[in-house]
Order: C-alpha cells, then structure tokens, then sequence
C-alpha cells in the first residue's frame, strides 16, 4: 500500500513539475503599428514616421524567447539644409529581418507578463521622391526592448513596446563611398496569438 502511495505521488509531482516548466512555451504570430521617433539628428535627418510590423515568436523556455520580426514605416525627410534627404518624402524605413532574445522578468503565467530584450537586425532605407541624394542605404543595427504582453486569455495577448535602434547605414558605395546613421525610438503595440 505505501509503495502504490509513493508511486501516486511520484506521479503527480512529475506532472506537476513538467506543467510549470512548460508553462508559457511555444509559437506565438503578432501583428500591429509602430511609430518611429528620432532622437539624435543623424544624416539624413528624419521626421516621425509610422508604419507596421509582425513577428514570429518561440519561447523555448518559460522565461526565454526568440523573435523575428518584420517593420515598415515611412518617413519624410527634415527641412535642415545639411541633410541629405532634405524635404524628401516617401522615404521607407525597413527591417528584415529584426532578431531579439527576450528575458521574461516573472515565472508562471502572469497575466501582465513584462520583458527586456536585444538582438540586431538588417536595416533599409529607400529612396524617397528625389532619387539621387543618397537617402537610401542598407545596413547594419542593433536594438534594446522593453516592453509587456497582457494576455487577454491563453492564446491571445496585447502587448506595448519601447525599442532603441542604432543603425549604421551605407547609402552609396562609390568614390567617394557614403554612408549615414539612423537612431530611431520605436513605439509598438501588437496582438499575438499563442500555440
């Protein structure tokens, strides 16, 4: 009788054990807007611009995910006369892919569930409507998250996030080559879908 006991709860604390460390792993497909801010003036000099993006998430552990993400927003150039883009307009800010690592701050499966993470991306930059002033470029870059999910139930979820992006872009490779610098602050919102 006490071996039957035993092996009962054996049973049940392993299952236990592998439902929380199970708990908030898999795929996840989020879509939403985004808005880009521009806190140092680089070349060329942008104005705000808005946009979208979505993303493929697997969180491979309850606190740890990789993301990959897709964005577009459009963006008019500054009146400042040094700029490159210049009363341009038209011009895209493009993202793909984007990869962050996320570090998911609580355990369990918080409805408010808050994150930080990192990761780089390949940058593009287009030509906006005038053509040869060396807007456009591809680069590479690197951001900073910080953001939250709120799961409205298991599977669906919004979420609210701040990213810090350093670009460095190469605009034109001939002679003299030429090449720029973009440091947009992201604002985003999404809903995800979880399985």
């Amino acid at each position: 009788m006490n071996r039957k006991f035993a092996f009962l709860v054996t049973v049940v604390v392993f299952s236990l054990a592998a439902r929380i460390t199970e708990a908030r792993q898999g795929f996840s497909i989020g879509l939403g807007p985004i808005g880009n801010i521009f806190l140092v003036d680089t070349i060329p000099v942008l104005d705000p611009g808005i946009g979208g993006h979505m993303f493929f998430q697997y969180r491979f552990h309850e606190q740890v995910a990789f993301q990959t993400s897709f964005l577009m927003t459009t963006q008019d150039g500054d009146e400042d006369p040094n700029s490159a883009g210049k009363n341009d307009t038209g011009i895209l800010f493009l993202g793909m892919p984007v990869m962050d690592i996320k570090f998911y701050l609580l355990q369990g499966e918080p409805r408010f569930d808050p994150y930080l993470g990192t990761g780089l991306g390949i940058y593009w930059l287009t030509e906006g409507r005038f053509q040869a002033n060396n807007t456009g470029g591809v680069g590479l870059g690197t951001q900073i998250d910080v953001g939250f999910d709120y799961y409205l139930t298991e599977i669906i979820s919004f979420g609210f996030e701040g990213v810090f992006r350093s670009v460095a872009l190469i605009t034109d490779l001939g002679t003299p080559s030429a090449s720029g610098a973009e440091f947009p602050y992201s604002l985003t919102g999404n809903v995800a879908f979880h399985f």
